[in-house]
């Protein structure tokens, strides 16, 4: 046991709490008793007790480090968003470019893996109004449509460490192995259904990335392959 604590009197709490009280009212204290903060000491588990000032400065110093890494991460964050609106402009170009619904969602899929980094991507389309195009389809009434329309349809994009069930649902038997995602909702007239992207990285995709900029995306995809269900109904 510290040598301090040893020699200190029975603590009263009201009377603690009292002196606190003053000293958060008269913040001036220290500077007009400015020998007290050298004569009191801070006692530590480890290392000898150290004066009050010391351990003022030692607290401020702690504070400078958390906020630099603060500041870090919102830098990585900045340049992070920066990267995915660029490389949303030139999807959203490929998919405008694209002449068909199963040219859109190929163009989605390799540029989702290549610039995106994804390990998986899995487009998932709710009915049949594109049933002529290549993903993964399930019928309006089916378990995973009403899986699907409860977990992210009307919903945000959903970024970061999915639950099982959510990654179940998004991504199937290609699932396994993935540890974070973003799912990115389309539901535009006879298009419903979800864009999933997945990542072996836990940090890959995670919950500080820009959702406004993926929101955007899904409603591109789904404009597109409206006007190819639009097309194929007349």
């Amino acid at each position: 046991m510290n040598e301090y604590a040893e020699n200190e009197p029975a603590v009263d709490e009201a009377e603690e709490a009292r002196i606190a009280g003053y000293l958060a009212d008269h913040p001036g204290f220290f500077t007009r008793h400015k020998g007290l903060l050298v004569t009191l000491h801070i006692p530590h588990d480890v290392a000898p007790a150290i004066s009050l000032l010391e351990y003022q400065v030692r607290v401020l110093r702690d504070d400078e480090r958390r906020l630099r890494r603060r500041l870090d991460q919102l830098l990585r964050i900045a340049r992070d968003n920066d990267r995915l609106s660029g490389q949303l402009h030139r999807l959203t170009l490929e998919l405008l470019d694209a002449g068909s619904g199963e040219a859109a969602v190929n163009a989605l899929q390799g540029v989702l893996q290549s610039d995106f980094r994804a390990d998986r991507v899995e487009v998932t389309l709710i009915g049949n109004a594109l049933g002529h195009v290549h993903a993964r389809h399930t019928g309006r009434e089916d378990s995973l449509a009403r899986r699907l329309r409860e977990l992210f349809l009307g919903h945000q994009p959903v970024v970061g460490r999915l639950s099982g069930d959510q990654m179940q649902a998004a991504f199937g038997e290609g699932a396994e192995g993935l540890r974070s995602a973003a799912v990115i909702p389309l539901d535009d007239g006879p298009v419903q259904g979800i864009v999933a992207i997945g990542s072996r990285d836990p940090e890959r995709y995670h919950g500080e990335l820009g959702t406004v900029f993926l929101q955007r995306l899904g409603e591109v995809v789904a404009r597109q392959l409206r006007r190819d269900a639009t097309d194929h109904d007349g």
